[in-house]
């Protein structure tokens, strides 16, 4: 091959193997009746790491499947982004700037078009400070703008509040910070961060009930099932950290979603375990899908399939195990001539910019069998590029070709040509 081509290629996804080898709310106001919220069509979930973990959102869809809703009827999307807010506000010492929603919240809606939307935030939104009437107008302002958006949507929005902080893990660890500390910080928090902070949060959030289609308190749950717990075991908690829930906690916050739809909340406690657990891997695999497909600005993030083949590869029958070829950083567990592969943008990127004495090609370290190749490619098209082709080589053999080129290949190809 003498001209110059340009492939990318993204191969995420390598094998699925044909055989088994390979109450009372905080402001005090009574429960409203629930929340006439059909869960039909996509319905979109947004918030921060206490969504992104999934656990919740895995047990309300597992819920609904074994209640027998048809499972063709809806779509439960996970969007939920670690450390994110919607102030903008970072607190000093963090990692990187926290990541606003409303960075992203646009091409969200347009390319999930939701026929509902979930959005629980307010955790990071205090930065873990004590209260300011300024970091709570920047809330207010936030919520306000993600209000706005959803309904110009034409999707109805469910509003949630943040869970309860809980300062007791802290307190053992001497994290925790008084209101005249120097600092504060996700691993400094201020004491009284749920009952100063959260709280007033939550009761805000709750109060905008009449400009939304609904609003469930997710803080009040939490509270009473740590009290519940409390009295049999002092040092019971539901985190680590104070922050991040752990199974159980996402439990009880699935429970008060449900209740506060009308649904039977206790049928989560009878799920079936080993299904749960094939529903949180399918929206594990589609959540991180989701989240590389719309884009964001919260860096230490994996990246996701590609959203077309994450689709496939959580249809994969059950007699078929994945492996993962590509790991969206480098080309570990590849052969090939780093002269023209590479890795741009998460992506396997084959280039050249002059004449190569024979066509050259990027191998898999290990041979497979029996297997079912998925994969997306984007072929440069442009008087700068080959008008020949490029391909994908599944079976053959690799030989030094002409010129000293020790990735040759001969064998069927599945070619793409310049068009």
């Amino acid at each position: 091959m003498t001209k110059a081509f340009s492939l990318r290629l993204r191969p995420f996804l390598a094998v699925g193997l044909l055989t088994p080898l390979i109450s009372l709310t905080p402001s005090g106001i009574a429960q409203d009746a629930p929340i006439s919220a059909p869960l039909e069509g996509k319905v979109l979930f947004l918030g921060d790491s206490i969504t992104h973990a999934g656990h919740t959102i895995s047990m309300i869809e597992a819920t609904l499947l074994a209640q027998g809703l048809d499972p063709g009827s809806f779509e439960l999307i996970n969007l939920g982004l670690p450390s994110e807010g919607v102030t903008g506000l970072t607190e000093p010492g963090h990692p990187f700037p926290r990541p606003n929603l409303h960075e992203r919240l646009d091409r969200a809606l347009a390319e999930v078009k939701p026929d509902l939307v979930f959005a629980c935030y307010g955790m990071n939104d205090g930065i873990y400070h004590p209260f300011s009437e300024e970091r709570f107008a920047a809330y207010k302002a936030g919520i306000n703008t993600l209000i706005e958006k959803v309904a110009a949507s034409g999707a109805p929005l469910i509003l949630m509040t943040p869970p309860a902080f809980d300062p007791e893990p802290l307190r053992t660890k001497g994290q925790l910070r008084p209101a005249d500390a120097a600092k504060f910080g996700w691993i400094e928090i201020y004491e009284n961060y749920d009952s100063e902070v959260i709280a007033p949060y939550a009761t805000w959030i709750l109060e905008q009930k009449d400009r939304v289609l609904g609003v469930i308190d997710l803080r009040s749950p939490v509270l009473a099932y740590m009290e519940e717990k409390r009295k049999k075991d002092p040092h019971f908690t539901l985190s680590n950290d104070g922050v991040h829930i752990n199974e159980e906690g996402h439990r009880v916050l699935a429970k008060a979603i449900l209740k506060a739809l009308g649904k039977n909340p206790d049928s989560i406690d009878t799920l079936d375990p080993n299904a749960l657990a094939k529903v949180h891997s399918r929206q594990t695999t589609l959540h991180n899908a989701w989240l590389t497909h719309v884009g964001h600005q919260r860096p230490q993030t994996k990246a996701g399939l590609p959203l077309g083949i994450a689709r496939l590869v959580v249809a994969l029958p059950a007699s078929e195990s994945p492996r993962i070829l590509f790991n969206g950083a480098d080309l570990a567990g590849w052969q090939g001539d780093t002269a023209y592969w590479s890795v741009t943008d998460g992506t396997i990127t084959g280039r050249n910019t002059g004449a190569v004495p024979s066509s050259t090609y990027l191998f898999t370290e290990k041979p497979y069998r029996h297997f079912r190749l998925l994969f997306e490619v984007k072929q440069t098209v442009s008087p700068a590029h080959s008008t020949m082709h490029s391909a994908i080589a599944a079976l053959g053999e690799r030989f030094e070709d002409a010129g000293g080129n020790a990735f040759g290949f001969r064998g069927p190809l599945l070619m793409f040509a310049h068009d």
